[in-house]
């Protein structure tokens, strides 16, 4: 059965990679970044539920049902399993030979696979009765649905029509001479190699058994020379490509992080941190492949080519035996890919496991200490690697049979091919020097075949390797959108109904139809109890997020028409996970190398933040590395590190997110003291708990479950004595 697999790329694609399948089964190609979308993925994955709904949504009707794998016969197919309680794959066929079950799976983080009733009941059914299955049926108007719909069509597009391509080909291009004449370099030395057999021949046959010793000592200075013209060419081009190769790495890299820094946040918050991490690893297999690999496959298409035909010139019967043999040798590889494939795809899943375990083993030392639990957690990670071992085991033994039969074919190849050859010496039908060169194409040829199988399987890793850097190149920039050029002016901030959630359907509004007026020059403060929606609310003042409804503006202008960048440069901010970069204390506060930093300003901001004192007491200074390369600071030294980061940037607007909750009373007393004179002038936005934090602000927004309750100064909030008085009631000052 004929059945369009796709790949998934990301580790929480699988399940719109699973609802991309099915729809390719009824002849409907919608990219997964689209699917995506549709189903509101987050980085947590994706539920049965949102696949459902976007089944729904493309014109399907979709049904989670718990089936026993009898059941399974009974469902139209293809359907997704959710599989070993964390993944999906798409069942697409059942067949049953000689009495036994076989089940088609297309497994987006592997490929398709057939596997038998053990595995199935171990990954999808495990210790329940029954297992979860998804299936899609089209509506009556599954036609309708689909072309009202816009979707883009990738297959439309040509393969050299990609970002990642069109930058590989721009480089290529500007460095154009240097590859061809390191390819020449290439051609020159396989040519010395080529002209190897014909010498040989001549040696053989014109110099030694015509006892012509001039010939002889003509044709082994020949070859000679061949062979350092062949060393030198190698040197010469091996060096050349390396240099390419570290420049294309240089240019990838750069491409990529400048795509990086400007996709929008809600690309991150979508996206495990270490698939990102990953297509840097996707980069480095591009750039080998388009230079090593890829060379490789030039030279052993060449060399298969031009032996074969020196092969065929001698002799054309040896090349016919020749070429049935090895045809023979690569149907017997072949024959073992699909078991192979099999048993790699429960080596895949085990070894998955194995290592999950030994990372919370590691990882969670102090935990499993203090509950005693090392032998229990020994003994689960033990018995999972005895099964892997007996995986591992019979891979061996289906490798050895593989290679067997292999090396059979090659050694009776040789030795049928030398008996012939012995055939037609002894009837002075071929010469001994023919032998000779037929022997040493041989040895040539081995190599090739194998290593264009093996090319061929490197081509299809680059591919999906480009595909997932593409996959991030195709994210609209967070400034794409027509924005206003012109310089900001300082306006208040407004925020007329604006609502939002974040992604995935199980996700409910953090905000709720706020409407207020941050005044420009004011200090505005916004309390509430945990989970409020107060940090959310400053991730939107920062473009961080558009609001889902309702709009922001600065004055009269709309946030949406602000360049992100732009306004960023206005705005300086301490947020509740702020970073510390490996690096010296001054440059975590200016962030820009030592030449560029404007001391008094840094002076300022590292009294401001009450850092002076700890800086003069280290060695080094303000020279001191921290970070994880350095000094490991306290959550308050690093607070003020970050404080200190904001006051240097000397922003018109600033954005305080729980910036002094680490701080002990005295310290955080001096800052703020510091601080109200620095907000002077600037538009400050502060979240807190603290009452000594907030109670000076000009203006004090009290949140509960996204919704503002109150609005007003301490002290009229103090007076009304309701949610704002019952969040401070007990804080020392109060009490008093």
């Amino acid at each position: 059965m004929k059945f369009k697999f796709v790949n998934q790329l990301e580790s929480n694609d699988c399940g719109p990679a699973c609802l991309s399948m099915v729809l390719n089964s009824y002849g409907v190609n919608i990219p997964v970044k689209e699917l995506k979308e549709i189903c509101e993925i987050t980085r947590m994955g994706i539920s049965v539920k949102d696949i459902l709904d976007g089944g729904e949504k493309v014109g399907f009707e979709s049904h989670g049902l718990k089936l026993t794998l009898d059941q399974l016969e009974e469902i139209p197919l293809p359907a997704i399993l959710f599989w070993k309680q964390d993944h999906y794959v798409v069942l697409y066929n059942i067949i049953t030979k000689k009495g036994k079950k076989h089940y088609y799976i297309a497994d987006p983080g592997y490929g398709k696979i057939k596997i038998e009733e053990e595995l199935i009941i171990r990954e999808w059914i495990g210790n329940e009765a029954k297992g979860v299955c998804l299936i899609f049926q089209p509506k009556d108007d599954f036609e309708q649905i689909i072309e009202k719909k816009t979707f883009t069509d990738y297959k439309k597009k040509p393969f050299y029509s990609s970002t990642v391509i069109n930058h590989l080909i721009s480089f290529l291009k500007n460095n154009n001479y240097k590859y061809i004449f390191s390819l020449l370099l290439l051609i020159v030395g396989l040519g010395t190699n080529w002209l190897i057999p014909i010498i040989f021949k001549r040696i053989i046959d014109d110099g030694i058994i015509a006892k012509s010793l001039n010939l002889v000592i003509i044709l082994l200075l020949t070859q000679f020379l061949l062979f350092m013209g062949n060393f030198v060419s190698q040197f010469l081009s091996d060096f050349i490509l390396t240099k390419l190769n570290f420049n294309l790495s240089i240019t990838l890299k750069e491409k990529f992080l400048n795509k990086l820094i400007k996709l929008p946040v809600n690309y991150f918050d979508t996206r495990l941190n270490t698939d990102t991490l990953l297509r840097l690893g996707d980069l480095s297999k591009l750039q080998t492949f388009f230079t090593w690999k890829g060379i490789s496959f030039f030279i052993n298409t060449l060399n298969l080519i031009v032996f074969s035909g020196i092969l065929f010139s001698l002799n054309k019967l040896v090349f016919l035996i020749f070429a049935v043999l090895s045809t023979l040798s690569v149907i017997w590889i072949s024959f073992f890919l699909k078991k192979r494939a099999a048993l790699e795809y429960s080596l895949f899943i085990k070894q998955s496991d194995n290592s999950n375990n030994l990372y919370e083993f590691i990882m969670n030392m102090p935990e499993i200490k203090v509950n005693q639990a090392q032998n229990t957690i020994i003994s689960k990670i033990l018995k999972l690697q005895r099964s892997l071992n007996e995986l591992e085991l019979k891979s061996l033994y289906l490798n050895a049979y593989q290679l067997s039969g292999a090396n059979f074919l090659l050694k009776f190849k040789e030795i049928t091919i030398i008996a012939i050859c012995a055939y037609f010496i002894i009837n002075s039908q071929m010469t001994v020097g023919t032998l000779l060169s037929i022997s040493f194409i041989l040895g040539q040829l081995s190599g090739p075949i194998i290593n264009l199988i093996n090319n061929i399987k490197d081509g299809q890793d680059a591919l999906i390797s480009q595909k997932r850097i593409e996959d991030v190149f195709k994210v609209s920039n967070e400034n794409d959108q027509e924005v206003s050029e012109s310089d900001i002016e300082i306006h208040d901030i407004i925020l007329d109904k604006v609502s939002f959630k974040y992604p995935g359907s199980f996700n409910p509004f953090v905000i709720n139809n706020l409407s207020f007026a941050i005044p420009k020059n004011k200090v505005t403060a916004i309390v509430g109890t945990s989970g409020s929606g107060k940090t959310t609310l400053m991730k939107l003042l920062m473009k961080y997020y558009l609001p889902t409804s309702g709009n922001l503006f600065l004055g009269e202008g709309n946030f949406s028409n602000l360049d992100p960048d732009h306004w960023r440069d206005k705005c300086g901010a301490v947020l509740q996970n702020g970073h510390i970069f490996s690096g010296t204390i001054k440059y975590n506060i200016a962030l820009c190398e030592n030449e560029f930093i404007d001391l008094v300003k840094l002076e300022n901001a590292i009294k401001v933040a009450c850092l002076d004192n700890f800086i003069e007491s280290l060695p080094l200074g303000s020279e001191t590395k921290i970070g994880n390369v350095g000094m490991q600071l306290s959550g308050g030294q690093s607070q003020r590190v970050l404080i200190a980061r904001a006051v240097y940037k000397n922003p018109e607007f600033l954005f305080f997110d729980e910036a002094t909750s680490s701080l002990d009373a005295n310290t955080e007393k001096e800052i703020l003291n510091n601080l109200r004179d620095f907000f002077v002038g600037r538009t400050v936005v502060v979240v807190a708990h603290r009452l000594s934090t907030v109670k000076n602000a000009d203006q004090i927004i009290v949140m509960e479950k996204g919704e503002i309750t109150e609005i007003g100064t301490h002290e009229e909030l103090i007076v009304t004595r309701e949610k704002y008085f019952s969040l401070v009631k007990n804080q020392l000052e109060l009490g008093n």
